[in-house]
């Protein structure tokens, strides 16, 4: 008897901590849903940004800034990956991990020196 009310304890326990998980996991998409929101929105921003320093650097082409260069092939380079720590967040430090380590072995593979943070 005692076996049976411990096991129905134990699938009411389970059965509750799924529906805490599920809405933990619930509100942590909506949170990526609205950072990728604001991110999205501010795209327009960073590119009238990239336009007017264009226009600068045509508007003076005698003035040559080493951070106005375009460049195609780079011999050094750094990578910083701010990963999170709060919420149901293990799948997405999983996969900007793995980005971060395809994106350095291409890197390698053409012999740059990559320097990164965590």
């Amino acid at each position: 008897m005692s076996n049976t009310k411990e096991l129905r304890h134990q699938i009411r326990s389970i059965s509750n901590t799924k529906k805490i998980t599920s809405a933990m996991e619930m509100v942590a998409a909506s949170k990526m849903r609205k950072a990728q929101e604001r991110m999205m929105m501010a795209r327009p921003y960073a590119d009238h940004i990239q336009q007017v320093i264009d226009h600068i650097s045509t508007a003076h082409p005698e003035y040559h800034h080493p951070f106005l260069e375009k460049r195609t092939t780079f011999k050094k380079t750094g990578l910083i990956v701010i990963t999170s720590d709060r919420g149901l967040c293990g799948g997405l430090n999983v996969n900007l991990l793995k980005t971060a380590v395809s994106t350095i072995n291409q890197w390698q593979k053409q012999a740059v020196t990559t320097e990164f943070c965590v």
